[in-house]
């Protein structure tokens, strides 16, 4: 639209500029038409371009109407999505507006002494099974006098007590609160409080004459009250020495899992001191076994050395022999041939001379021979 009204204001002022040039110089109408056709076909060109412009304006706004249809098609899907999931979120919350609901009346049946003694005592429970033998430890052991401890562990013939009984109403007070001196008043008497238990558990549950070791255990179930039980004190001694003290023992999950394989160590220790007898006598029948293979090994070396001597003996006479029984044949063939010659036989008995120096019995360097051809000692 620009474009028209500035080509429209360019015909008028084109218009007013010959007009003038009429009025004030009629000499120069032939220059002044020239310039009017000339300014004429400046304004056809320029009313082609305009017109050129129009049809390229006009299919860009075309265009541009269909994106912004189907931008607004886009953006009212998107606001569809967008309630939709408002919805969700608002169900999710209510949702969760009922779960802080049933959590908060959790909460307040957790703050019943009974439950949380439960849920402590199962947690220890758990604890010790997942780490300790089925038979070195116990849960609920009740004394004679009827004191009834939460868990004991067998070592050694004699029990080690531990309680997971803990006070946190006033430790919950001391967490819930803003105020500086409420909490330092929460503090003093959450403080007040282990100390009573530290004592209430040193007197029930170290009891010699019931087979306990001389300390007790207290377990105490977070992490986040352990500390500060160790952080805190009573009076102007920390809790910690006065625990030792009155040697309670307080530990955490974390410590009492480190506590519990160190125990699990020694049981095997005094497992294998409770064999070390055993293994003893067969180490001992062992060593007698081994002795008396000695000796036989020791006569079996004789006996294969004496055998070795005799053979040896014996072969240096069967060569003796060997050699003797060679010359004499030796002797004999040579003999042989005719009666007269010096070796010849005898008419009497036919037979053959000794040889010099063979009198037809063993000489005096060889030992008798027996059948066989063994010695008497062989």
């Amino acid at each position: 639209m620009e474009i028209l009204v500035g080509v429209v204001l360019g015909l008028a002022a084109g218009g007013a500029v010959a007009a003038v040039l009429l009025r004030s110089r009629p000499q120069g109408e032939a220059r002044a038409l020239a310039q009017l056709a000339g300014m004429h076909d400046e304004l056809t060109r320029l009313s082609e371009r305009v017109a050129s412009d129009s049809v390229r304006l006009g299919g860009r706004l075309e265009g541009i109407d269909d994106r912004m249809v189907r931008t607004h098609a886009s953006n009212a899907d998107m606001a569809r999505d967008i309630f939709d999931t408002l919805g969700d979120v608002r169900r999710a919350t209510t949702t969760v507006a009922e779960q802080a609901q049933e959590f908060s009346s959790l909460q307040d049946l957790l703050r019943a002494p009974k439950a949380r003694g439960g849920l402590g005592e199962a947690m220890l429970e758990e604890l010790l099974r997942q780490v300790l033998p089925p038979d070195s430890f116990s849960t609920q052991h009740r004394f004679t006098s009827g004191v009834v401890v939460d868990a004991v562990v067998r070592a050694g013939g004699r029990i080690a007590c531990i309680d997971a009984k803990f006070p946190l109403a006033n430790f919950r007070r001391m967490c819930d609160t803003t105020d500086d001196r409420e909490r330092t008043d929460a503090e003093r008497a959450f403080a007040a409080d282990v100390a009573r238990h530290i004592g209430d558990i040193s007197c029930r549950y170290i009891v010699p004459d019931e087979g306990t070791f001389d300390f007790a255990v207290m377990y105490v179930p977070a992490e986040g009250v352990y500390t500060e039980v160790l952080r805190l004190s009573h009076g102007r001694r920390p809790l910690y020495e006065t625990a030792i003290e009155a040697r309670v023992i307080p530990m955490s999950p974390l410590t009492m899992y480190a506590y519990l394989t160190t125990v699990l160590f020694g049981l095997k220790c005094l497992s294998i001191e409770a064999n070390a007898e055993a293994i003893l006598g067969f180490c001992g029948r062992l060593q007698q076994d081994m002795e008396r293979f000695s000796d036989e090994y020791e006569t079996l070396g004789r006996h294969v050395g004496h055998a070795q001597s005799k053979y040896e003996e014996g072969r240096v006479r069967l060569e003796r022999l060997r050699g003797r029984l060679e010359r004499v044949t030796d002797l004999t063939h040579e003999g042989s041939p005719g009666a007269g010659l010096p070796g010849a036989p005898d008419s009497t008995n036919g037979l053959a001379p000794e040889p010099p120096g063979f009198d037809g019995g063993p000489t005096e360097t060889d030992p008798p021979l027996h059948s066989g051809g063994r010695s008497p000692t062989s």
